[in-house]
């Protein structure tokens, strides 16, 4: 188990001390990781509706540094950060960066 979270850039010892219940914590991450934000959030980028992304996106940052999944919470504080100082370019990029993250954490946690 500690080589499937390491596969995708997850502390597995850290992740236990903090939540020494793995299989509560894989349920809540899964909870997470299927949150309609992660599929609302391109279509607000989309519809350049910054706002509500930016609103989104610092939800789903925080959750994913609380959960440890810190691969995703770099990603998506790059979004936020794009957006606070409205470097819009930047924006789709890191999103797209940000998804395949994503999947690749939904991977291990089967999600």
């Amino acid at each position: 188990m500690k080589n499937k979270y390491k596969s995708v850039g997850l502390n597995y010892d850290l992740i236990i001390e903090k939540y020494p219940n793995i299989n509560d914590y894989e349920e809540t991450v899964n909870a997470y990781l299927s949150d309609e934000f992660f599929r609302q959030l391109e279509d607000m980028l989309d519809n350049e509706d910054y706002a509500m992304a930016k609103d989104a996106t610092k939800g789903l940052y925080i959750l994913a540094s609380e959960l440890c999944l810190f691969p995703l919470y770099e990603r998506l504080l790059e979004i936020y950060e794009d957006l606070e100082y409205e470097t819009y370019t930047d924006v789709m990029p890191h999103y797209r960066e940000m998804i395949d993250i994503h999947k690749n954490i939904r991977g291990v946690f089967n999600a």
